[in-house]
Order: C-alpha cells, then sequence, then structure tokens
C-alpha cells in the first residue's frame, strides 16, 4: 500500500535553491543528449509549501534527478518564480538536459516550515512511472501539479496533509513557453511522451489515462 510519510524535525530552517530551466549549449541536443522539458505546478486552492520536489532516475544507470519548485520564498533558496498563474494552476516551466535513455519517475517530497520545526512528506514506498529520454530531441512529460490536501489538528484546525499529484498534457502552453525563454529551440524535433502507465503503482500520482478512465466511469455511473 502507498501512503504518504510525514516527518516532523524540530529545526531552524536551511533551505536549498534549484534551478529548473537549466542552461542551454550547443550539446544540449545531440546524438547522446536530449531535453526533458514539462512543468511543475500546483493548485492554488490549498495549502502552499515551501517545497516541492519530484525525483527521477535513469534506469540503467540509477543516477538521481530532480524537479523542485520553492513556491514560498527563503532568505536561503529564495523562490521560483512563476510562469503562468490560472484559477486552477500555478507553475513555472523545467528544462534539463540528460542522457538518453529510459527513466522512471518514483517518488517525491513536500517541505513546510514556520522557522520552529520542519515537516516533509513523502511516498511511503517506490513507485515506477516510466519515460523515454529520445537523443536530439526535446521530450515534453507534461504539466506535474500538486494537488494539496488538508487535515486536522488536535484542536480541529486545518493543517496541511500532503497531497496527490496531477500530470496533464499542456503542450501547446508549455512549448510556447519554452520558445519563449529559449527562441533558438524553434523548429527543434519535439517527441510527447507524457506518462501512461505505471510499472509499480502508487495512487499518489494520476496519469492523463487514469482521468480519462474516472472521467468516463463518472459519465456511465459504472
Amino acid at each position: 500500500m502507498f501512503r504518504i510519510v510525514v516527518i516532523s524535525i524540530i529545526f531552524v530552517i536551511s533551505g536549498c535553491a534549484s534551478t529548473i530551466v537549466e542552461p542551454i549549449t550547443s550539446s544540449s541536443l545531440s546524438e547522446t543528449q536530449g531535453l526533458l522539458v514539462g512543468s511543475i505546478s500546483r493548485d492554488p486552492r490549498g495549502p502552499k509549501y515551501a517545497s516541492q520536489t519530484f525525483y527521477f532516475k535513469n534506469v540503467a544507470t540509477g543516477e538521481a534527478h530532480s524537479i523542485q519548485s520553492q513556491p514560498m520564498f527563503n532568505m536561503f533558496g529564495g523562490q521560483t518564480p512563476d510562469d503562468f498563474k490560472t484559477s486552477e494552476s500555478h507553475g513555472a516551466l523545467f528544462m534539463f538536459s540528460l542522457t538518453a535513455g529510459e527513466y522512471i519517475f518514483h517518488n517525491f517530497e513536500l517541505f513546510l516550515s514556520n522557522g520552529y520545526y520542519e515537516s516533509t512528506w513523502q511516498s511511503e514506498e517506490d513507485y515506477a512511472i516510466p519515460f523515454v529520454i529520445h537523443p536530439n530531441t526535446i521530450n515534453y512529460v507534461g504539466e506535474i501539479k500538486l494537488v494539496p490536501a488538508t487535515g486536522k489538528n488536535f484542536f480541529g484546525m486545518k493543517i496541511p496533509a500532503g497531497g496527490v499529484w496531477v500530470i496533464s498534457n499542456e503542450i501547446d502552453r508549455d512549448l510556447k513557453l519554452m520558445k519563449s525563454k529559449h527562441p533558438e529551440l524553434s523548429g527543434k524535433e519535439v517527441m510527447n511522451s507524457v506518462p501512461d502507465t505505471k510499472v509499480i503503482f502508487t495512487p499518489l500520482v494520476i496519469l492523463p489515462s487514469e482521468k480519462e478512465a474516472g472521467k468516463r466511469k463518472t459519465e456511465t455511473g459504472l
């Protein structure tokens, strides 16, 4: 069973910065390298976390990577500026140059601090959601959006309680953003690599195929 693990630590906040749009060079697209492009976002109607991180790795080498957004300002890492804001989604474009090959999304981390204590939410068990980085290609993996959850504390007050992630195909919006930041990438080959399967299941990440299946079930009443 997949559950969210909550870790609370009495501590003073210490943060780190993370760049989600890497510098693009002549070697970013080659016979061995491809670009990973997408967006990381949050539903603005829920609680905001100091940072939200989505982890992935290369299947063959085990090399670890992460997509991290910092929606809340802190004096050590600053704040990730939003590239788009709608009533349902606030977020930013991410872009990484990666070795071509097979990859999996396998966990996440939500971090919150009030200056006196820290809380972290993760999946209790790793999952596996595969995608492929093709060489000399822009590989689009979708919008990865956190839908935050709330719970109640001992006094009945609402408090953050982790959340679930929803992956959606927002290729038109995100590629427009990419081209505005990097016009030199206009005309480059684009591969739609939005994940549609899970090798190891998790209910904490919802794929487009699962959203569509849920929509059909609601419409038919089955």
